[in-house]
């Protein structure tokens, strides 16, 4: 080793000695042999945490405080970003620290470049003491010494949290001038335009990082969020589904993808989705509903198709989810129904759970399944009793309609009219359908 290569040495251990590092690595072997390697360049070994998975790390985190995070990108059913946006949302002083990301192949090598700013370097599998030591020096120098590209955007995003916007426009027009593929720079630019309600340039900004950089995480979060204001479904749609196919999915982040492709009919992209959501292991309540209900509405896009056998598979798989939300086993019993499909409804309302058999949605499917057994005054008197113990669902309304008019009493028919307009408003035509001459017949 030349004298050079000794003092440089020396200073890395100098720089590393007091870092606390987290190393997070499903593998155990990856972890201890990474844990080695840093030692042998000088890190304590009581400085370093070592974890198996996302929420080992994320626990740790806040209380620990680590100033270097070495995280492999693949951390099963999570990813090594979600980790990422855990640690800056836990810490304020997480910018400081280095955040370096481990890929298995260039696929995610090119995501973890998506991310820019907010992953300080990565390194590609199988990586020796020599790379690791560069990639660590390499982005600790970039901390403390940043290229004039990224002094000029800092410069920028002081003047625009200050509220200078065109001091931050003007800055971060010159430091598109200062690299050859300024994202950032374009990012940062149009996020100056939308604050000034400058949407139409916004969008070109966005676009322009994303021509330099088509998966950019911040340009086209940038991109959804300004066509999602300006009410740009199809387009937002499109975007969102990019940012899906490359970047891990979350809960968020797919409750997004659920609610737009129903907004904007993609029906045939929802059994997709439910792949990804089966492999989510952290779903909250907010993503189960939507999932049940984007599988609900495919299925009724099928039944119309008449394709019923592939509508019946879609409510299968919604139910499954559903035995403890009556509201979306009832949509499916009401719809099946509706087709003509009474066995297979009564299927469905077998799948009720126990625990909501009183509620008003398995009270009123139950009445809506049997009633047309019924001797007409007993399926009148069973439906005035559920509407008196609360139960305003539309459907009863619907069917005590038609039966009064059945039975010579149009009165009687007009007054639940009413009755059905105040408490079911969204469905006022449906009511006033009911009363023309040919309705209460057959």
């Amino acid at each position: 080793m030349t004298p050079a290569q000794d003092k440089n040495e020396a200073l890395f251990r100098k720089y590393i000695d007091p870092k606390k590092i987290m190393i997070t690595d499903p593998c155990m072997g990856m972890r201890a042999g990474l844990a080695k390697m840093l030692t042998d360049m000088g890190a304590r070994p009581g400085n370093i945490k070592l974890c198996r998975d996302y929420d080992t790390a994320d626990q740790l985190m806040p209380a620990f405080k680590p100033e270097i995070v070495l995280c492999e990108y693949d951390l099963g059913p999570r990813c090594g970003l979600d980790l990422l946006q855990a640690h800056r949302a836990a810490n304020p002083e997480s910018k400081k620290s280095l955040f370096i990301l481990i890929t298995s192949n260039s696929s995610q090598s090119a995501v973890a470049q998506a991310a820019e700013e907010d992953i300080d370097n990565y390194i590609l599998k199988p990586y020796t003491i020599d790379s690791l030591r560069t990639s660590i020096v390499r982005s600790a120098l970039m901390k403390d010494y940043p290229t004039p590209y990224q002094s000029s955007i800092d410069e920028g995003k002081t003047a625009l949290e200050s509220g200078d916007y065109d001091t931050a426009i003007a800055t971060f027009e010159k430091a598109m001038k200062l690299d050859p593929k300024p994202t950032l720079a374009c990012f940062y630019h149009g996020q100056a335009n939308l604050i000034k309600e400058l949407l139409d340039f916004a969008q070109s900004d966005y676009n322009k990082g994303l021509a330099y950089n088509r998966i950019h995480y911040k340009c086209l979060t940038g991109l959804f969020d300004l066509l999602m204001k300006r009410s740009m479904h199809e387009g937002a749609y499109d975007v969102v589904k990019r940012i899906a196919r490359y970047f891990p999915a979350n809960p968020q982040r797919l409750t997004t993808v659920l609610r737009l492709a129903v907004m904007t009919n993609s029906f045939e992209d929802i059994e997709r989705y439910y792949q990804i959501f089966t492999g989510i292991e952290t779903r909250n309540e907010e993503l189960i509903k939507y999932i049940c209900a984007a599988l609900v509405v495919c299925g009724k896009f099928y039944l119309r198709k008449e394709s019923k056998s592939r509508a019946l598979v879609l409510f299968d798989k919604a139910s499954m989810y559903a035995g403890e939300k009556p509201a979306i086993l009832r949509e499916i019993v009401i719809t099946l129904i509706a087709a003509n499909m009474q066995k297979e409804a009564s299927g469905f309302l077998k799948r009720f759970a126990s625990c909501t058999h009183e509620s008003p949605e398995f009270l009123a499917v139950r009445y809506v399944l049997q009633e047309s057994s019924m001797p007409e005054v007993e399926s009148i008197a069973e439906g005035e009793k559920l509407l008196s113990m609360g139960i305003h669902d539309a459907e009863i309304y619907k069917i005590l309609i038609k039966r009064c008019l059945q039975s010579g009493d149009p009165e009687k028919a007009q007054n639940l009219v009413r009755a059905a307009i105040a408490n079911c408003p969204n469905y006022e035509k449906d009511f006033e359908s009911a009363m023309k001459p040919d309705a209460g017949q057959g």
